[in-house]
C-alpha cells in the first residue's frame, strides 16, 4: 500500500514536492488555503535567479508554469485550510476550516510566511501587505520599507506607470546587489531616506500619511503624503507558530517523526524560490527513501 502524504501549501516548494511524490508513487494529496498556485510568487516584478526560467520573467507567469507544472501530473491544490495538527505512532491527524480531520503518514508544510502586523494600520485604510493585493486604480502608492520587498515592489509600480514613494528609516536600502541598483537609478520612483511614517489619516478613497525625515540642520522635518494605497514590507514570519509547529533544526527540513517543513516557512521570512523548490524536493524525497 502507498504511502499517504499531505503537501499544506502551493508555492515553489509545495508544487516541487507535490510533483516529486507523485512521480515516486505516493498517494498525494494537496492543500492550500486559497486553492491558488504560486503563493508570494505572484507578487515579484520579474525573476532572474531561476536557472531555466528566462530572465525578467514576471512572478504571475512563473505561477502559471508551476501550476501547468502540477496540472501535468494530474495535480491541483484543494481549497483547504489546515487548523491544527496531532501526530501518533499511526501517523498524523490534520484538522481543517471546514470539515473533520484526515489523517495521513507524513505531512509536508509548505505554509510560507505572514505579514508582521503595522502597528499604525486600520481596517478602514488602505494599508496592504502583498502588491497582488493592490487595485488597478491605486497610482499613488507609498512603499515603507527598504529590503528586497519594498524595492520590487516599487519597480514594478514605476514598471506599471503607477507614482510609488519608497519610504526607508536608515540613510540606505536593506536590498542589495542588482535590486538595489536598479531602485536607485529608476527615474520614477521618490526615494526619501532617513525617514519615517508617523501617523496615518483617512484621506478620501486613499490615505494621508505623516512623514518625519531628518532635517539638515538636524531638526526633524514633518510632511504629509497624499497617496491611494500603502503597501508595508516590514517583515514576515513563519505560519509554523499558528499551528503551534515548532522550526527545524537548521539544516534540516524534518520537525518530527512524520512532520517536514520547507520553503520559507523553515527559513522564517521572505526567501527565493529556488531555495523552496528545493527544499520540497528534498522533503519529498527523504519521505519515499
Amino acid at each position: 500500500m502507498s504511502l499517504s502524504v499531505l503537501v499544506v501549501g502551493a508555492g515553489p516548494g509545495g508544487v516541487a514536492a507535490v510533483v516529486q511524490l507523485r512521480r515516486l508513487g505516493a498517494d498525494v494529496r494537496w492543500w492550500d488555503r486559497d486553492g491558488a498556485v504560486g503563493g508570494l510568487l505572484r507578487n515579484a516584478w520579474r525573476v532572474e535567479n531561476w536557472p531555466g526560467v528566462p530572465v525578467g520573467t514576471p512572478g504571475s507567469a512563473c505561477c502559471d508554469r508551476l501550476r501547468e507544472h502540477a496540472a501535468a501530473f494530474g495535480l491541483a491544490p484543494e481549497a483547504v485550510e489546515a487548523t491544527g495538527v496531532v501526530e501518533d505512532d499511526g501517523g498524523v491527524m490534520v484538522g481543517r476550516a471546514r470539515g473533520g480531520p484526515e489523517r495521513f503518514d507524513a505531512v509536508i508544510w509548505a505554509v510560507g510566511t505572514a505579514p508582521i502586523a503595522w502597528e499604525l494600520a486600520r481596517p478602514d485604510l488602505p494599508v496592504l501587505y502583498e502588491y497582488a493585493a493592490l487595485p488597478a486604480r491605486a497610482g499613488r502608492v507609498l512603499f515603507v520599507g527598504g529590503g528586497e520587498a519594498a524595492c520590487d515592489g516599487a519597480l514594478r509600480a514605476a514598471g506599471e506607470g503607477r507614482l510609488p514613494t519608497l519610504v526607508v528609516r536608515s540613510d540606505r536600502l536593506r536590498a542589495r546587489g542588482r535590486l538595489a541598483d536598479l531602485t536607485m537609478a529608476h527615474p520614477g520612483i521618490d526615494r526619501r531616506f532617513s525617514t519615517e511614517v508617523t501617523a496615518l489619516a483617512s484621506a478620501g478613497s486613499g490615505v494621508a500619511a505623516t512623514l518625519r525625515s531628518a532635517g539638515s540642520a538636524g531638526a526633524p522635518v514633518e510632511s504629509v503624503i497624499e497617496v491611494d494605497a500603502i503597501l508595508f514590507c516590514g517583515g514576515r514570519e513563519s505560519r509554523l507558530s499558528a499551528l503551534s509547529l515548532p522550526a527545524p533544526t537548521p539544516g534540516s527540513l524534518r520537525i518530527s517523526q512524520r512532520q517536514w517543513v520547507v520553503g520559507d516557512a523553515r527559513l522564517g521570512g521572505l526567501g527565493q524560490g529556488c531555495i523552496a523548490l528545493g527544499d520540497g524536493l528534498e522533503a519529498a524525497m527523504e519521505i519515499m527513501a
